[in-house]
């Protein structure tokens, strides 16, 4: 009895000493991250999870569905399994604002909200056009001094809004989907969003090459809150999600109790909901006649960037300001992306819009676009070709 005693309180002393360390060298968050993940079964973040953290709420104001064909069209049976063993949550298929399919797996359903995580980069883009438009930032090339007092000294004064929509800030974040000590990590799991994000510094010259980084995009959301007066959930919901119709309540989750937006990651939507995101698309940036987003905007926010490379040194052929372009066939494909497959994809020439949601993904290919991308997509025009 003793000697398990002994052995009880040596492993005790061991967890509280490697807590000390941690919390001591900045790393307290990983405790967190811990308990809201292997203590939950989960080797990492989770898809529906958002009640584990504060959040700003957006409510749906005059919900309106797309319309339901009758008969549902079903996936081949090497699409249901392939749905399956990527752990799927939801997928819709919509052509012509007409659903053609849609399914939910694994105990979700048609009102389930899901994490987007970096699909929600792309919202935040948009936000920045609408704030364009109305003259809270005078253009894309209007200094990230002029809204953070913290980049006006050293390189930091180059760093302009289009360097960060394009992923080209050359700065210090460490990106990483994996590392617990990664800045990701922090941001998801800390409560010092703002500081974090704040005091990088300039690595690279701004404005050259293609490194994606998810602190340019809450640098992105903190200009936004500065230059409006609003906070990013706050101007979202009134310019953008109030006037989409959506369906179901969404919610954006906080490093900590009236704390900051998780910009970069974390808004929470139903794929129906989603959908709408990718239909505003489909319009050209108008939702019943009301111009949104302009048109200029888009036309320079959904298109590969120009004068960026990839890190090879080949040009910048899938990434624009805040949004995955692909190409099929010469037909323009527009769309947000997430950790774990989430997507809500545009295919303008077919009037066709694809939202997966889900736990898994297939790596990435040699084209820079996962694998599983090009699934979903060719499940599609099999489900169209059935109509």
């Amino acid at each position: 009895m003793k000697t398990t005693k002994k052995i009880f309180a040596g492993i005790s002393l061991v967890f509280f000493l490697i807590i000390l360390v941690h919390f001591a060298l900045g790393y307290g968050y990983i405790i967190k991250a811990v308990f809201f993940t292997y203590f939950r079964g989960q080797k990492g973040p989770g898809i529906a999870e958002h009640h584990l953290f504060y959040n700003h709420k957006l409510a749906s104001v005059s919900p309106v569905s797309f319309n339901d064909q009758e008969a549902n069209i079903s996936l081949d049976t090497e699409d249901s399994l392939l749905l399956e063993d990527l752990e799927t949550a939801g997928f819709l298929v919509i052509k012509d604002k007409e659903i053609i399919h849609e399914s939910y797996l694994n105990g979700f359903s048609q009102s389930s909200t899901t994490n987007s995580f970096s699909a929600a980069k792309s919202m935040v883009s948009l936000c920045i056009g609408v704030a364009i438009d109305e003259g809270y930032i005078s253009s894309v090339n209007e200094k990230v001094s002029t809204f953070l007092p913290s980049f006006k000294e050293g390189e930091k004064t180059k760093l302009t809004i289009r360097h960060l929509l394009t992923m080209s800030s050359g700065l210090s974040w460490s990106e990483s989907g994996k590392n617990p000590y990664s800045n990701n990590a922090e941001a998801y799991y800390g409560e010092n969003l703002r500081g974090l994000v704040l005091t990088q510094d300039v690595k690279t010259s701004p404005g050259k090459v293609f490194d994606y980084k998810s602190g340019d995009t809450q640098l992105l959301t903190f200009i936004l809150e500065k230059a409006t007066g609003k906070t990013l959930t706050a101007y979202f919901y009134e310019k953008i999600w109030a006037k989409i119709n959506t369906e179901h309540q969404g919610y954006w989750n906080l490093d900590k109790e009236n704390g900051d937006e998780k910009g970069y990651c974390c808004l929470y939507a139903s794929a129906r909901d989603f959908a709408k995101f990718s239909q505003l698309i489909l319009n050209n940036g108008t939702w019943e006649g009301e111009q949104i987003i302009s048109k200029e905007y888009l036309q320079n926010a959904l298109f590969p960037a120009q004068q960026i490379t990839e890190k090879s040194g080949a040009e910048n052929n899938r990434y624009g300001w805040h949004w995955w372009y692909a190409n099929k066939e010469g037909k323009h494909i527009h769309y947000g992306r997430g950790l774990f497959g989430q997507y809500y994809i545009t295919i303008p020439a077919d009037n066709l819009i694809i939202v997966r949601t889900g736990w898994k993904r297939k790596p990435k290919g040699e084209d820079g676009h996962t694998k599983d991308f090009w699934d979903y997509i060719r499940i599609a025009y099999t489900l169209v070709n059935k109509i």
